[in-house]
């Protein structure tokens, strides 16, 4: 036995190469079972960690809706579990026919269930109620991100599956960027602090400056004013409450009374990596977020048929990092810079025509005036510091451990 098994190895420590065998096969037997088992661990901290940060952005708000509330904290608590498990369903687009309307009215049915919700369990004024629906909103995004990592997590764990949880892993940084600045949006929109989103608004208000406004639609104000010796409706959402307002019907209103020659929308653009946070671009068309799209389409239409030019000005932002999170300084800085390419974007129109300036976004801590934008930009200043320590904190929570670990895994 021993001579055949020295003619297979050949000459030599012949149980040397028997024992490299014996490891080589090991290795394709035991180390798919080694890396799902690595994976599945790092997964199941990250999964802990975000239902850990979905149930602490449903306690933020309890804790600040408790002391206008009649309800117990208990209550107030299980109401709030109830309503962020809500789904929605879209509309169906097989027959694409009609399905703006449809959109539009999921959207509008979608916000007054939440401003609901909050008007029962809270005693708030409008626009309080509005902000708590908002962020409650965006508490039931973060739940329903860490219910989907949950289900593929456990989905791994069921089938043994590595690619599935290999291709969970590869997006997982995506994914906690994401959740990450949905949690940090919720006491932003409650509080009524600006958000990236806000420029938009904050623009607009810079150049209403001290002019009257005036409510044109739901939830969206009117100034006019002489820029550059043209008329120009300058509207925007009515802050600061946390709410995008109904443009479609600010810009219907004003395009039926006047002859409108250009609309310029501000609005804040999703940048590429390695451009720069907060430069300012021109560009043709209406910018309006995803959730505008049936709006958008209704004021595209209005541009065809009126004959009106629709020129764009995006203040660039990280959509992972910037859009809900707390405003950044290089982001509210570009305000001037937005101006300017207002008053260049009026210029390349008729003189002593009719302009429509929209600030687009969500007008949370943005009131409706120029005295608004400072009194914004201080809260700003402090909100900046406030991220600035919580970052340094969190570095110093990821343990020595932590850093090696993620550095040497393969995927």
């Amino acid at each position: 036995m021993l001579e055949l098994l020295a003619q297979f190895f050949g000459n030599g420590d012949w149980w040397t190469r028997i024992l490299w065998f014996a490891l080589i096969i090991s290795f394709f037997m035991f180390y798919p079972k080694l890396m799902i088992y690595q994976l599945v661990q790092k997964l199941q901290q990250k999964v802990q960690k975000f239902e850990k940060m979905s149930d602490g952005a449903r306690e933020e708000l309890v804790d600040m809706l408790k002391d206008s509330s009649d309800l117990p904290r208990e209550k107030i608590r299980e109401n709030m579990d109830r309503i962020v498990d809500m789904f929605t369903v879209p509309p169906e687009q097989t027959d694409p026919s009609g399905v703006m309307k449809k959109i539009k009215s999921m959207y509008d049915v979608h916000d007054e269930r939440y401003r609901n919700f909050i008007g029962n369990i809270a005693d708030l004024e409008d626009n309080e109620r509005k902000s708590f629906a908002a962020a409650t909103v965006h508490a039931t995004a973060v739940q329903q991100i860490s219910k989907i990592v949950r289900h593929m997590l456990e989905l791994i764990k069921e089938t043994n599956n590595l690619q599935i949880g290999m291709l969970l892993k590869m997006q997982m940084p995506f994914i906690e960027k994401q959740i990450k600045m949905l949690k940090e949006s919720v006491p932003c929109l409650a509080k009524e602090e600006p958000v990236g989103d806000s420029i938009g608004p904050m623009c607009a208000a810079s150049l209403i400056g001290d002019s009257e406004v005036e409510e044109i639609a739901e939830d969206q104000v009117c100034a006019e004013r002489e820029i550059e010796g043209r008329n120009v409706f300058i509207i925007k959402p009515d802050g600061p409450a946390a709410v995008l307002g109904e443009v479609h019907d600010a810009v219907k209103k004003i395009t039926e009374e006047n002859d409108i020659e250009k609309i310029i929308p501000i609005d804040a653009k999703g940048m590429l990596k390695g451009e720069k946070r907060g430069s300012v671009v021109e560009g043709i068309g209406f910018a309006m977020g995803p959730r505008g799209k049936a709006e958008r389409h209704w004021i595209e239409d209005i541009a065809v048929e009126q004959d009106i030019t629709i020129e764009s000005i995006g203040i660039n932002q990280d959509p992972m990092e910037d859009v809900i999170r707390p405003m950044k300084r290089e982001i509210y800085e570009a305000v001037p810079e937005v101006k300017e390419a207002v008053e260049r974007a009026i210029k390349r129109s008729s003189e002593g025509c009719n302009i429509i300036v929209v600030g687009v976004g969500i007008s949370v801590g943005v009131g409706n005036n120029a005295e608004a934008v400072e009194e914004a930009e201080e809260i700003i200043e402090k909100n900046i510091k406030k991220m600035e320590e919580k970052r340094k904190e969190e570095e110093e929570e990821r343990g020595l451990g932590e850093k090696i670990s993620d550095w040497l895994t393969p995927y």
